[in-house]
């Protein structure tokens, strides 16, 4: 039986979220963010502690 590992790649803060773990899209359904909650319930590695810290970038503004 070939079990795949699902993946974190890093966390982040997603408004309505909070600080959240963004996952590899083939986690199907819990693909693209994650609390930390479902990430440890959902068995993702690595632990969510290790995952590296990525700022979102604001979103810029076209001009009027």
């Amino acid at each position: 039986m070939n079990r795949s590992v699902r993946k974190g790649l890093f966390r982040t803060e997603v408004p309505g979220i909070g600080e959240c773990a963004r996952v590899d899209m083939r986690a199907g359904d819990a693909a693209p963010y994650l609390d930390r909650e479902m990430y440890v319930i959902l068995g993702f590695e690595p632990a969510f502690e290790s995952l590296p810290r990525k700022e979102r970038p604001e979103r810029r503004r076209l001009p009027a």
